[in-house]
């Protein structure tokens, strides 16, 4: 299941809402590599061939676009067996994006004035 989260920062005041984790859609694969771009797909299906059916992990993790500067989620896949991950872009720019822990401080990146407030707003599937 996945959360929907709040972010806010405390000295502008902008607020963003994110949905992370994942939902009963990204059960398989192939699912899984609908969301990503046709050429990380490609690499995906490089990646996981020759197994027969390969066990992974995915999710949709909070990150900071480097390019818009914009508060995402973006889709994260570990093929397990071969320890290789696959980042997706900017949902918003299609920039490349810096993935953060969900326990860890991000700073603001409008202001860079304040720790963004992190708060659970719902779930989704």
């Amino acid at each position: 299941m996945g959360m929907i989260r709040q972010l806010t920062c405390p000295s502008c005041h902008k607020t963003w809402q994110i949905c992370t984790g994942h939902g009963m859609r990204h059960g398989t694969l192939g699912r899984v590599m609908e969301v990503f771009s046709e050429d990380i797909q490609r690499e995906i299906a490089a990646g996981a061939a020759g197994g027969w059916l390969p066990l992974f992990h995915f999710d949709y993790r909070t990150a900071i676009c480097g390019q818009c500067r914009d508060v995402v989620a973006v889709p994260v896949l570990r093929l397990i067996e071969k320890d290789q991950t696959y980042v997706g872009t900017c949902p918003v720019c299609g920039g490349e994006a810096e993935i953060f822990a969900d326990d860890s401080p991000i700073t603001c990146p409008v202001c860079q004035g304040g720790q963004l407030k992190i708060q659970e707003s719902g779930r989704w599937d």
